[in-house]
């Protein structure tokens, strides 16, 4: 979420209509209770550092009033306002369901309504701001047009500078560019930590300076040392009722995996929620591959997907229905926990793909959580992606390798010729000394020479 479409970097410029009333009166022009009161609670933080009271009214400004003033609107699709003195209007029209969020929207547009501009759109901010791909990521995780994001991330301001402090990326009035990057971490990572939530020490300390300069600085460290407690002990309580409230949600069929926690198949997130079965197994659904956090977004998916509103012998079906859906693709099949393959390996727990002939695909046998990322695996695998021509050809050669396998320089696997060892039926493979070869090394038999051939990579006479 974005807030606003004002282009100015976080400075005061020589053209900012400055504030010079000890109040200012906001006329709600729409909104529920609870928006409004949420915007007074906020809003005070502001009051604070400049010294400037904030009234509120649900009537219309007067034409008569020649006191400057502000509207506030909670109708649209967008977070904006108009900048410093000059009766504007704030736009609430897109407030997120998260109150923490809300907070720092509120907080950004108060700024703009004081004379801020935004902190990354300064002359000297960091150079990995003019990334173009910050761009296009704006374009899809915002939901915006390119112009609105370039005018909003891209241009930088080059009015003249009334008063400018240090760039400071905790600023209020700086975007928080994990939500306009998504789930690019590569490109975040080369960004400024940018994420507040609240006003910077910086953000206190210039309006103080401009609008307040009562506030000696002892003082105002102590305020913020205050503020910062009492932000964390906000976002504290907060995120607990809204972990509480997402975790609730449950379906006829789908419930919430809480961060950490693990679903049958493997499956968590590292933060946020994700929708999983009843039966705590994830869905082959990319909808609910994504951890989220915005509760609305997950309730709506909820009642909307399908999945969720199986019956539970309904969902066993289904359940029967991917687990056959993923035992096989092209030239491989999957086996199950405890199941081995030619060469005797297997999974205790999870589920590993062979080739159908039952032969291990590749050096190792990979273990996968769940039976999907087991089908996903065998998707991109080579072998099995062959055609019968080139699988034949690697069978042959598969056969070569195993030959080549079965003969060290001291021993061999060979098929039983002594007819006084006992071994049980169908274990009719043995391991003797190629010099000797009067006897099986240790007498004992395998029942495939896939096994044998493992047994006497463990013998240190026949490594030698």
């Amino acid at each position: 979420m974005l807030w606003s479409l004002s282009s100015y970097s976080f400075v005061f410029y020589e053209d900012t209509k400055i504030w010079d009333q000890k109040s200012i009166v906001f006329y709600f022009l729409d909104g529920t209770q609870k928006q409004k009161n949420e915007v007074k609670r906020f809003a005070k933080l502001w009051q604070k550092y400049t010294g400037i009271e904030f009234l509120y009214s649900n009537n219309k400004p007067s034409i008569f009033s020649l006191k400057k003033h502000y509207k506030i609107s909670f109708k649209g699709n967008s977070n904006q306002s108009t900048r410093g003195a000059i009766n504007g209007t704030i736009h609430l029209g897109d407030l997120s369901d998260d109150i923490i969020f809300r907070k720092s929207t509120i907080l950004h547009e108060f700024g703009h309504m004081l004379g801020l501009g935004h902190e990354h759109q300064r002359q000297d901010r960091p150079s990995s701001l003019n990334n173009k791909q910050l761009i296009q990521n704006c374009r899809e995780n915002q939901n915006q047009t390119k112009a609105w994001c370039e005018e909003n991330l891209s241009n930088i301001t080059s009015a003249e500078v009334f008063i400018e402090s240090e760039y400071d990326a905790s600023s209020i009035m700086h975007y928080a560019l994990k939500n306009i990057v998504g789930e690019d971490t590569r490109l975040l990572k080369d960004l400024p930590t940018a994420d507040a939530n609240t006003l910077s020490y910086t953000d206190k300390y210039f309006i103080a300076m401009l609008y307040n300069q009562n506030i000696s600085d002892k003082t105002l460290e102590q305020m913020h040392r205050q503020d910062l407690w009492n932000q964390e002990k906000f976002e504290n309580v907060e995120n607990a009722k809204r972990e509480s409230a997402i975790a609730k949600l449950k379906t006829n069929s789908c419930k919430i995996l809480k961060y950490n926690d693990m679903s049958n198949d493997g499956k968590f997130c590292e933060s946020g929620f994700m929708i999983i079965g009843t039966d705590n197994y994830s869905f082959p659904d990319s909808n609910f591959k994504t951890c989220y956090n915005n509760k609305i977004m997950i309730k709506e998916k909820m009642d909307q997907h399908p999945y969720c509103h199986l019956s539970q012998k309904q969902l066993a079906n289904k359940r029967q229905q991917w687990s056959h859906t993923f035992s096989e693709y092209g030239q491989c099949k999957r086996l199950d926990s405890n199941m081995k393959n030619k060469q005797e390996f297997f999974c205790r727990e999870g589920f590993s793909f062979v080739t159908k002939n039952n032969d291990m695909v590749g050096n190792k046998t990979v273990c996968f959580s769940s039976k999907e990322s087991a089908y996903l695996a065998m998707q991109k695998n080579a072998v099995c992606n062959m055609n019968d021509f080139e699988f034949r050809r690697h069978k042959t050669n598969m056969d070569k390798t195993i030959k080549a396998q079965m003969i060290t320089k001291s021993c061999q696997v060979v098929l039983k010729k002594y007819d006084n060892i006992k071994c049980p039926a169908d274990f009719e493979y043995t391991i003797i000394d190629r010099d000797m070869q009067t006897k099986p090394i240790n007498n004992k038999c395998f029942a495939s020479k896939y096994q044998a051939i493992n047994a006497m990579k463990n013998m240190p006479f026949c490594k030698s």
